[in-house]
């Protein structure tokens, strides 16, 4: 039995005369933590859709646990993968609890068994059970909005999670706070694969087992963070950590 959750093989996509991706290839083990880095438009959002099929391939294979997106059963693929974005997009005039149980009652799940399961995905994010179940998201702040979204994202338990840039819109030290408590979620979950989009390099490099870059649809490294800070393989790669090292030096330099 394979170990690749997902793989993606000469994969191009093209919207009208625009090629947003072009001939894609990399491969994902079972439990990997992969962050994408990437400016606006460098094709990282395209690539975690054509995942969920949400978008699909002009030409090439996109391969979800051992299945082509393009010729499957695309409900009961979504049904295997967790979409946490960064708008969250709770229902309002449901409770918090309800929100949670959305896809487990389409599967016929019993009463008991669902709210046995919203009581240990709250737990699971952080959220008191008793104090956050019966609220609406208006109740919430953004940051614990976002937790949410995470929990009902495991509502299923499925072996892939997407994350499209879930935190951009929330501020610096929740957007920290949450960086933490997802890589430590991962680690209890570790046979979970988490596929994470960002346009911040210091995120990328922290949450990542490993990193993959992208620029104008192409892969220019995909990599542990470790080796990327080390070895940047492309022009574009040593930019990008440029960034962070004049960060680092203006900070030296404010607290010389």
């Amino acid at each position: 039995m394979t170990n690749s959750t997902i793989k993606f093989v000469h994969v191009n996509k093209k919207f009208g005369k625009n090629q947003i991706i072009s001939d894609l290839n990399f491969e994902i083990k079972r439990g990997e933590f992969v962050t994408v880095l990437g400016s606006s438009g460098s094709g990282k959002t395209t690539t975690l859709k054509m995942i969920n099929g949400l978008e699909k391939p002009t030409t090439g294979q996109v391969i979800v646990n051992g299945k082509d997106v393009s010729s499957c059963n695309l409900v009961e693929l979504r049904r295997h993968i967790g979409y946490v974005v960064q708008s969250i997009g709770l229902f309002p005039h449901m409770t918090i609890a309800q929100n949670i149980a959305v896809t487990p009652k389409l599967l016929g799940w019993n009463k008991d068994k669902i709210n046995q399961k919203v009581d240990s995905l709250l737990k699971q994010v952080g959220l008191e059970p008793e104090q956050y179940k019966k609220r609406y998201p208006i109740q919430l702040s953004g940051g614990q909005q976002q937790r949410v979204g995470v929990a009902r994202a495991l509502s299923t338990n499925p072996p892939i999670l997407l994350f499209d840039e879930p935190f951009s819109a929330l501020d610096a030290i929740i957007r920290q706070n949450l960086q933490q408590e997802i890589k430590s979620l991962h680690q209890k979950l570790s046979d979970k694969t988490f596929f994470f989009v960002t346009h911040d390099i210091n995120e990328a490099l922290f949450l990542g087992d490993k990193v993959m870059v992208m620029n104008h649809g192409q892969i220019e490294q995909f990599d542990t963070p470790e080796a990327l800070v080390s070895k940047p393989a492309t022009d574009y790669v040593a930019q990008l950590l440029d960034t962070v090292r004049q960060n680092k030096a203006l900070w030296e330099h404010l607290n010389d």
